[in-house]
């Protein structure tokens, strides 16, 4: 019955997409590092089970914070992954590779494939609120103990469209590069006073799906949309426009073959 009841809790959670917390091994300071010692994984049934030890996350003050975990044991050999999860159990961000990191639907199935890949350094971004706490849950899909450095450093994003929905970033012309570095996140500039003859280009290069969405007003339903492969388009009849990941799910880092990207306005043709 005691199994029974486990097992029904467990899929309601995840119905919700909570995840229960098991108890911190210790806590992971801002700012600072602790060296995890971490299980093997075990192999029951036909299913790899990870090693895991969690550490909780106090911020003291309201900002981004970038964690990374580094195997100082396997190296290239490590099989590990993240999951970062607030206090209530909701998983907010699970890395993926160096370059991104992920939340739903990357999160369930939980399969190895899409998820675990032969590189040693593993991160995400979050922005942490003071006074709460977050979970860091770092799974060992190797099957031997390893040995992993657990980073948590404040940083400074990039600023580049990053700004709030009602103080939106003027963009009349020239080069700005920006990133998407948060799950969700929105990346917002006003074009309304570009010259109307000027064409947008939209350049990335990287692991996520962004696009640029070129909107003739704030609420019209139906922006035209950049990518990677149709990457330019007059700037007229433009108003505001949003870089963000096409499914909300993706973010990475600001760094070139991550999260960053170049918007170019100029009087050269479009192809």
């Amino acid at each position: 019955m005691l199994r029974f009841t486990l097992l029904l809790l467990a899929l309601l959670l995840g119905a919700c997409g909570l995840e229960a917390l098991p108890p911190a091994s210790g806590d992971l300071p801002v700012g600072g590092y602790v060296i995890a010692n971490l299980p093997p994984a075990q192999e029951r049934g036909g299913e790899l089970r990870p090693g895991v030890v969690v550490y909780r996350i106090l911020p003291n003050e309201t900002r981004a914070i970038g964690v990374a975990a580094v195997s100082t044991s396997l190296g290239l050999r490590a099989r590990l992954r993240l999951a970062l999860l607030d206090e209530r159990g909701v998983v907010q961000a699970v890395s993926v590779a160096r370059h991104w990191f992920a939340a739903q639907p990357f999160l369930a199935p939980l399969g190895l494939l899409p998820q675990i890949t032969l590189d040693p350094g593993y991160r995400l971004n979050f922005r942490g609120q003071a006074g709460q706490a977050y979970y860091l849950r770092v799974e060992n899909y190797a099957l031997s103990e390893d040995r992993v450095t657990l980073y948590a450093d404040p940083f400074t994003p990039n600023p580049a469209g990053n700004n709030p929905a009602e103080n939106v970033e003027a963009f009349t012309g020239g080069t700005k590069e920006g990133a998407i570095e948060f799950v969700g996140e929105f990346d917002r500039y006003d074009v309304a006073g570009a010259p109307r003859d000027l064409n947008l280009r939209f350049v990335y290069t990287g692991p996520l799906d962004l696009v640029a969405l070129l909107y003739p007003s704030a609420d019209d339903p139906s922006p035209l949309t950049l990518d990677p492969v149709m990457n330019c388009a007059p700037i007229s009849p433009a108003t505001l426009l949003v870089v963000r990941d096409r499914g909300l799910v993706r973010a990475g880092f600001n760094e070139v073959g991550s999260g960053r990207y170049t918007l170019t306005l100029s009087s050269s043709p479009c192809p």
